[in-house]
């Protein structure tokens, strides 16, 4: 199977929520194809997958993986963004506040940048 199809089919599976069989396909592509162009988006659907699934721990992880095997990914400003929403779910907030940080710092023009500042507005407001 090429790499385009591997991960377009394990994309089909994340957005019907096939869950394991999207967390199966998407770590299947990274084993096959490490060093492809969509290695990253791979490992980043992988934390959606959990996101989305609510296994919040598991995201975090999987976002982690991103941050340290990617460190120059286009998906980082989204993967700060979501891991910071999973801390906070999982009552970290400490933790989260610093993953909306770095996004806010390093990504302010973007969607998730507006968004992380939005998240530690929230944060502040709800005084912890």
């Amino acid at each position: 199977m090429s790499p385009q199809r591997l991960f377009e089919s394990a994309r089909a599976d994340y957005y019907a929520s096939a869950w394991n069989l999207a967390i199966q396909g998407f770590e299947s592509y990274i084993k096959t194809f490490p060093k492809s162009d969509l290695a990253d988006d791979a490992q980043y659907y992988i934390g959606e997958t959990y996101y989305s699934s609510g296994q919040f721990r598991e995201a975090v992880a999987a976002y982690d993986l991103v941050i340290k095997n990617y460190p120059s990914s286009n998906t980082l400003p989204d993967t700060y963004y979501k891991r910071g929403l999973a801390l906070q779910t999982l009552g970290q907030k400490d933790q989260a506040r610093e993953s909306f940080d770095v996004v806010v710092k390093n990504y302010p023009d973007s969607d998730a940048g507006r968004l992380a500042k939005q998240a530690l507005d929230r944060l502040s407001r709800s005084g912890k």
